[in-house]
C-alpha cells in the first residue's frame, strides 16, 4: 500500500544468506540509480532472517522506508522502495518466487527480474539486461546467457537445452538459472496456476516459468550478462542433487505440457540480445577416471532397474559399452538421445517411483559426461558449439521415437 504501483521490480531470492544478500541489495540499488533514474522501482527482498519453524510460509511484508536511500550516487529522480519478506522458516525457491510474483502482481510491476545473492560477482549491469527487453521491447520471459568455461554447464549443454528445444521448439540455453526476467502478464499467469505445492516447482520454479512461456502465447528471448562465476561460499555444490532437481523439473514440465507438444510442432527463433554463446578455455582439473568408474559401477548396480526403464535395444547397447576400457569408450549421440527419451517415457508411464527413476539416469549421465570430456579435450569453442547443435538436431530427429514411446500402453504382467 505504501509503495503504490511501480514500473520495475527486482526480487532477491535465496535461502538465508545475509552476508551476500547485502551485496545483492547494493548491486540492485546501484543498477536502478545508473540505468532507470525516472522509473518507479522496488526491491523485494526474500532473504530476511527467518525463524525456526515447520512451514516455510511468509509471515508478513513490510516496507522498509528507512532503507529508501541513495548510496553514493544522487542521480535517481525517484525513491527506490524496498520491501522485506519475513518467513517463519527458510523458504524453498518456489515459495520465495511465488511471494515475489504476488508482490509484482499487487504492485502492477511492468517488468520484473529475479536474482540470487548466491551468485558470485553479481553485477549492477546484469539486471538492466534482464529488465530492458521486457520494459522496452515487450518480451515476457528473459533467460540469461553467460560466459562459461567450455566444461562448465554440461548438464544444460548435453540434456536440458537440446531436449527442451526439441520438445517445445524454443531454443533457450539457460532455463535453469537463478537470474531471469518476466513480464507482469507472464507473472500473473504463473501465479494463478494451482501447481505451487508440486516438488519440481518448489525446487526449480524458474525453469517452469520459462517452459510455461515457451508453451503458450508469450514472447521469449535471451540476454547476455557476462561471466558466470562459481560461488565462493557455502557448503559446496551437490552435483547429484542438482541433477535430480533439474531433470525432475524438465520431465515434470514435459508431462504437464504434453497436450501442446504431442499434437503440433512448434519452431521459434529465440531473439538474443548480445552474444549468443561465449566459452573460455583455461586449464581445469577434472578427474575423468573417477567419472568413468562411477559410471561403470552405477550402471552395474542398477542393471535390473535399467531393464525396466530402457527399451530392450537401448539396454543392450548400454550393456555393450559399459565394459569397454576408458580409451575405447564413447557414449554415442544417438544412443544418448534414445536413452534420455526412454527415461522420459518411463517417467510418463510411472514404471517406478519417479524420483528413483530420475536418480537411475545419473550414472548414465556420468558416462555421457566422460565421453564428452574425452572427445572435446582439445576442441575449440566453435567446434564445441557445432557439437551442441548436432546434439540438438539429434534430439529433434528422434522426437517421433519419444512420441511413440509416450503414447504406447504399458504391458502389465498378469
Amino acid at each position: 500500500m505504501d509503495v503504490g504501483e511501480v514500473d520495475l521490480l527486482v526480487g532477491i531470492s535465496s535461502h538465508q544468506n545475509e552476508k551476500t544478500a547485502g551485496h545483492a541489495l547494493q548491486a540492485v540499488e546501484r543498477m536502478f540509480q545508473r540505468h532507470f533514474t525516472r522509473q518507479r522501482a522496488v526491491i523485494v527482498d526474500a532473504c530476511a532472517e527467518s525463524k525456526e519453524g515447520d512451514e516455510p510460509a511468509p509471515s508478513g511484508l513490510s516496507n522498509v522506508a528507512g532503507d529508501n536511500r541513495s548510496l553514493s550516487e544522487q542521480n535517481a529522480l525517484r525513491t527506490i522502495q524496498q520491501v522485506k519478506l519475513k518467513f517463519t522458516a527458510p523458504p524453498s525457491s518456489g515459495v520465495a518466487v511465488r511471494t515475489i510474483l504476488a508482490a509484482a502482481d499487487l504492485l502492477r510491476a511492468r517488468a520484473c527480474a529475479v536474482v540470487s545473492p548466491r551468485t558470485a560477482g553479481l553485477s549492477p549491469d546484469w539486471i538492466p539486461n534482464l529488465l530492458t527487453p521486457i520494459y522496452r521491447d515487450k518480451f515476457d520471459f528473459v533467460a540469461p546467457l553467460y560466459i562459461r568455461h567450455k566444461f562448465q554447464g554440461l548438464l544444460a549443454r548435453n540434456l536440458l537445452y537440446p531436449m527442451s528445444q526439441a520438445i517445445f521448439g524454443c531454443g533457450i540455453r539457460e532455463l535453469y538459472s537463478e537470474e531471469w526476467g518476466f513480464s507482469s502478464r507472464l507473472g500473473a499467469a504463473c501465479l494463478s496456476q494451482d501447481i505451487w505445492d508440486e516438488e519440481p516447482i518448489r525446487a526449480r520454479p524458474e525453469a517452469w516459468m520459462g517452459i510455461s512461456a515457451m508453451s503458450a502465447d508469450f514472447q521469449c528471448c535471451q540476454s547476455f550478462l557476462g561471466q558466470k562465476l562459481q560461488a565462493t561460499s557455502g557448503s559446496g555444490t551437490d552435483i547429484v542433487e542438482i541433477f535430480r532437481q533439474a531433470v525432475s523439473s524438465l520431465f515434470w514440465c514435459i508431462e504437464s505440457c504434453q497436450a501442446e507438444w504431442l499434437i503440433g510442432e512448434r519452431s521459434e527463433t529465440v531473439r538474443t540480445f548480445g552474444l549468443e554463446h561465449a566459452l573460455t578455455d583455461e586449464p581445469t582439473n577434472i578427474n575423468r577416471g573417477r567419472i568413468f568408474e562411477m559410471f561403470q559401477s552405477g550402471v552395474r548396480e542398477l542393471e535390473p532397474i535399467l531393464g525396466t526403464i530402457l527399451d530392450p535395444e537401448t539396454h543392450a547397447e548400454i550393456k555393450n559399452i559399459v565394459s569397454l576400457p576408458e580409451a575405447r569408450f564413447r557414449f554415442g549421440t544417438k544412443l544418448w538421445v534414445r536413452t534420455v527419451y526412454d527415461f522420459a517415457a518411463s517417467y510418463h508411464h510411472v514404471v517406478m517411483t519417479r524420483d528413483h527413476l530420475v536418480q537411475a539416469l545419473t550414472p548414465l549421465y556420468r558416462g555421457m559426461t566422460f565421453s564428452f570430456l574425452a572427445e572435446h579435450s582439445q576442441s575449440s569453442p566453435d567446434e564445441m558449439e557445432a557439437a551442441s547443435q548436432e546434439l540438438c538436431s539429434e534430439f529433434q530427429h528422434q522426437k517421433p521415437y519419444l512420441k511413440e514411446k509416450w503414447k504406447a500402453k504399458l504391458e502389465v504382467e498378469s
